[in-house]
């Protein structure tokens, strides 16, 4: 008994001196949090890299033991910027100038400037990669202008600016596109990329301006080569198989030839598939789209009640999609010549063999590829209310 309480008093005080708490814990306090980035160019080919810093010290604790702020929560983000040679050496000097230690971890979002997108984003976004602490699912954005002036933002429903950027992508067609799939499109087979295009809207003055997505902008090899807005974005992303639900509005004609007006339906459960074909050596793509769909707004003579009307109906809905998707996919091939549809996945997945002997001129095929789109979305509901008012 003597030797078992001697043995577990040695191994009580061989363990004591290994029981350093935390002695390398960093307090909230010291930490300078970045909730948003964004990335400009400077004088001399340099960048500015300009910080959204959350700032946990305008916060008091009451007498009951909450915490309370101590000024308005716009007033608890400040922006801070820096330039340097490339992105790296202007997080140093940025760091340098801040008391406190910078940390990546809590960034929601990253915005390039336009200018430095078209002067190209490769070897900035490169320092994100390789940077221990960004976090994979943070949103990416091309800003209209300077992404500083983004950042300076403040707004009045959301934290902050970037707060409002990360809620915008979560919604229904908001295109959000992560650092984890800006990786994945740079290491594409076609190296195209499209990401989400924002920019600053100011409604009765600097107090209430906001920052909405306005598009998308279409990069080749790390360069914009283009900048798309409306409906072209909405149909990127229908061929992309990235949205199950939109609006669409389509012309309708009488049953006797005549124009009725438009009608509005939604377009839900929308699934996209590429369809691609070598024939003596022609390159096509049929994009088929599937779905369903209710109305929403009747502007035509058409009674949406009458089970005979639907597949009229159907016929020139389907046909509106078809036209405004290979519209789509031709504006990009004739104006950036970037296949950011994943047509090039498609051939692979097919054609393996071929691709492998094709893929250095995927450059020069893509453009001339043909293409084709079949539509089958049925309209499942009238609506709340089935009856015309006309």
């Amino acid at each position: 008994m003597k030797s078992a309480r001697l043995a577990a008093a040695f191994l009580l005080f061989t363990i004591i001196p290994l029981v350093t708490g935390c002695w390398d814990r960093t307090e909230v306090n010291d930490l300078a949090l970045i909730m948003g980035a964004g990335m400009d160019t400077a004088p001399n080919g340099k960048v500015e890299l300009s910080v959204q810093v959350y700032t946990p010290n305008q916060t008091s604790t009451s007498s009951g033991g909450e915490m309370t702020s101590s000024g308005n929560e716009g007033d608890m983000v400040i922006v801070k910027s820096a330039v340097g040679t490339d992105l790296a050496d202007a997080a140093q000097r940025l760091q340098e100038e801040m008391p406190r230690k910078v940390f990546w971890g809590h960034s929601e979002v990253f915005i390039v400037g336009e200018e430095l997108a078209k002067r190209g984003i490769m070897d900035q976004v490169d320092f994100l990669f390789r940077h221990p602490q960004p976090r994979e699912h943070a949103y990416f954005f091309i800003s209209k202008g300077r992404a500083k002036s983004i950042l300076s933002i403040n707004t009045r429903m959301e934290r902050d600016s970037a707060e409002t950027l990360r809620e915008l992508t979560v919604l229904a067609g908001g295109m959000g596109v992560t650092l984890k799939d800006l990786g994945g499109m740079l290491a594409g087979r076609s190296k195209a990329i499209i990401v989400p295009l924002i920019e600053k809207k100011e409604e009765s003055g600097q107090s209430n301006a906001y920052p909405y997505i306005n598009g998308a902008a279409v990069l080749m090899k790390g360069k914009m080569e283009g900048q798309y807005q409306g409906e072209v974005k909405r149909y990127v992303q229908i061929i992309r198989n990235e949205l199950e639900s939109t609006t669409v509005t389509f012309p309708v004609q009488e049953s006797k030839g005549e124009d009725g007006g438009v009608m509005s339906v939604r377009l839900i459960k929308c699934h996209t598939k590429l369809i691609p074909l070598i024939r003596r050596n022609q390159w096509s793509v049929m994009i088929r789209i599937e779905g369903e769909a209710s109305v929403l707004q009747n502007e035509t003579h058409v009674n949406v009640m009458l089970p005979q009307e639907m597949p009229r109906l159907e016929q020139q809905l389907n046909k509106e999609i078809e036209s405004k998707v290979k519209e789509t996919f031709r504006q990009i091939q004739d104006e950036t010549g970037a296949d950011v549809f994943g047509t090039a996945d498609a051939f692979w997945h097919k054609y393996p063999t071929r691709w492998t002997k094709e893929q250095a001129r995927w450059d020069e095929i893509f453009p001339e590829i043909s293409v084709y789109a079949h539509s089958g979305v049925h309209i499942i509901s009238p609506g709340f209310s089935g009856k015309t008012f006309k």
